[in-house]
């Protein structure tokens, strides 16, 4: 029988719907979590990665059992895992977060711990094909993002801390970070060379351009350093890492008549312009990671920092910033639900209104969806309106279910650890 883990008990993760808003709410996540298993023939169906495959999908249906929304979701989320486990063991994957088997494996750790915390640890192997790798010197440079490259394998090592290994694997992060860090009078950056930018984009930018969003940007890395500063771990190379980065971000902030805004990028040749809102670029994500930051290491500054740009981001007319489909990655989902996380962490009225707001706009995509006949949940990317795309969790409606879930009940949705929008609760002594 399936343990459930009650620690989050203790978190204080408070609904932020209430009434007949929180009871659409958990229909819509019924509806959705109904829907999935229906759709066979889906990506998502066969692909056993975290991002846009079964490994995401156990994450839903962990969070379905945490909160007891669903019969059997619990048996539906070992079965996912495994499959994805199974998938790893046969198949050929790289080791990325969001596409690979470090994040198959960060589901498995995240699953287990919550669904059966006496279960046998199964990543082992994992760890010491991770630390082998960061071991490489023939392997870097590489991406060094949050997707597809370092800080995603540090989301991973931060989730298995304080294993040996695990502070191994961190220990070499924060040495490749340091070794691949840019600097100029602004701070230090990490570049992202043109065989790095999708195909599209490599003609505007020949040399590379350095990214400040958080899916592909130096805010996921700032994130990351602020939770592994929070361990304690490498500070004499970590927190000089992190505020050289943090000093560089906020020194390249586009001024506007309501306050500072972040573009999307900085590259030869490109006028800097603020950037849409969303989790994977602009200033809700950007936010979020630097409040992670400021928290990790104890500044006030940061902080209040983040919380200004993330009240100034909440005020911005919905007509401008750019929102138009209901998925996680760049649509209202994403928004909702880093509002209401920066909402829970500092009680800004601001952020709670607003995460109410996108919310609604959430359950709004929802319906559009629902109208569009028997396989609705998969949603409508190839046509409009956009809802959102596939069953996935990133961009899907696996990711949708788990911010409305989120909103109407009491578990705290550390599953959005993957995203950098929370970290793991540091140890009170921690290794140097």
């Amino acid at each position: 029988m399936t343990k459930l883990d009650n620690a989050s008990a203790e978190s204080c993760w408070r609904p932020i719907l209430s009434g007949t808003t929180a009871e659409q709410a958990l229909q819509a996540v019924d509806a959705i979590a109904e829907s999935i298993p229906s759709i066979t023939s889906l990506p998502a169906g066969r692909d056993p990665s975290l991002g846009r495959g079964k490994a995401g999908l156990a994450l839903l249906y962990t969070w379905l059992a945490r909160t007891r929304r669903m019969p059997q979701a619990d048996v539906l989320a070992w079965q996912c895992l495994d499959e994805a486990i199974e998938a790893v063991s046969t198949q050929a994957m790289n080791a990325s977060l969001y596409g690979g088997f470090s994040g198959v494996a960060w589901a498995a750790e995240l699953i287990d711990r919550l669904l059966d915390p006496d279960a046998e640890d199964r990543n082992e192997a994992v760890d010491d094909a991770l630390l082998r790798l960061l071991s490489r010197p023939d392997h870097w440079p590489a991406p060094y993002d949050l997707v597809e490259g370092l800080t995603g394998f540090g989301v991973y090592a931060l989730q298995r801390y304080p294993r040996p290994v695990a502070i191994e694997c961190l220990r070499r992060v924060v040495k490749l970070l340091h070794e691949h860090a840019q600097h100029d009078e602004h701070g230090l950056y990490w570049w992202t060379p043109p065989t790095e930018i999708h195909e599209e984009w490599r003609k505007r930018y020949p040399s590379g351009r350095a990214d400040l969003g958080v899916a592909h940007g130096v805010a996921g890395a700032i994130a990351l350093l602020g939770g592994i500063c929070g361990t304690g771990i490498e500070q004499a190379t970590a927190r000089p890492l992190l505020e050289g980065a943090v000093r560089w971000l906020l020194a390249h902030s586009v001024a506007t008549e309501k306050g500072p805004t972040f573009p999307l990028w900085v590259a030869p040749g490109f006028k800097p312009y603020p950037a849409r809102c969303a989790w994977c670029y602009g200033d809700p994500g950007i936010a979020a990671a630097l409040l992670l930051a400021a928290r990790g290491v104890g500044d006030a500054d940061w902080e209040q920092a983040a919380v200004a740009l993330a009240c100034r981001a909440a005020e911005r007319p919905a007509s401008e910033t750019g929102v138009v489909n209901g998925g996680f990655c760049h649509g209202a989902a994403g928004l909702a639900h880093i509002y209401n996380r920066l909402y829970q962490a500092t009680g800004e009225p601001t952020l709670g209104r607003t995460a109410v707001y996108w919310l609604e706009r959430t359950l709004d995509f929802y319906r559009l969806a629902r109208d569009n006949g028997d396989a609705w949940v998969q949603g409508s990317w190839d046509q409009k309106p956009w809802t959102w795309t596939g069953i996935e969790l990133v961009e899907g409606a696996a990711g949708v279910a788990l911010v409305l879930l989120a909103a109407a009940t009491s578990v705290e949705p550390i599953w959005d650890r993957m995203f950098l929008v929370s970290a793991p609760k540091p140890l009170t002594t921690a290794p140097a």
